[in-house]
């Protein structure tokens, strides 16, 4: 099998992971050492301590994203090459956003959410355009979020979170009905590339009709 080594935040290893996505190429991510003066098994392996770096299942060594894709380009794509390059595109806003940035906090414990406690208080949902988002309150506590971009008469949800407290409880349908119910006050086409906001419009067909055509027709 092909491996690579790579780091997350290197943008010339993330160009590299997604050319080998969708060219259907299994691959081993091997993670490298943060800083380049302590990458020795990197030189052992392939006499430099810069990434990326691509070992072919033959062993060849191929050392940086040029090389790699002179390399690529000589593998034959699998069937869903297209597709891939489909969603690489439509995927555009969420890699403008720090929505890999809110998904990592979330997993170090360091979110902006807050746990919600047992109340009569009613939820709200506000708009802060600032931070391209909307948020979910409740007695002062922001319980969730749902990240967006807004372009060219769309909005695109890239990621919509609620504290695990809250789970079960309903917020999070009673966060995308307002996010999409605002979206439709404002004449405005929906890309739903959150996974949730996209299962919630699968699952009501009231808001159907706001998903951009080539989501609803999947």
């Amino acid at each position: 099998m092909l491996t690579l080594y790579q780091a997350e935040w290197c943008p010339f290893s993330s160009a590299v992971r997604e050319v080998l996505t969708e060219l259907g190429l299994p691959f081993v991510a091997r993670p490298v050492e943060p800083a380049p003066e302590l990458r020795d098994e990197l030189r052992s392996v392939a006499g430099t301590d810069e990434i990326p770096v691509l070992v072919t299942e033959e062993g060849d060594v191929h050392r940086g994203t040029r090389a790699i894709y002179r390399y690529l380009r000589t593998r034959e794509p699998w069937e869903y090459a297209a597709a891939h390059r489909r969603h690489f595109i439509d995927h555009r806003d969420a890699r403008e956003t720090d929505t890999p940035g809110q998904l990592i906090e979330y997993f170090r414990g360091t979110g902006e959410l807050e746990a919600g406690e047992a109340t009569e208080v009613e939820p709200e949902v506000v708009d802060v355009p600032e931070q391209n988002r909307y948020e979910l309150l409740l007695g002062g506590r922001r319980l969730g979020l749902a990240a967006y971009r807004r372009r060219d008469g769309r909005i695109v949800f890239t990621h919509t979170e609620v504290d695990e407290s809250c789970s079960g409880r309903g917020y999070g349908s009673f966060l995308a009905r307002a996010v999409l119910d605002d979206a439709r006050r404002q004449g405005l086409e929906v890309t739903p590339l959150c996974p949730f906001i996209s299962k919630f419009i699968e699952r009501h067909p009231e808001y159907q009709d706001l998903a951009a055509a080539h989501y609803r027709d999947r």
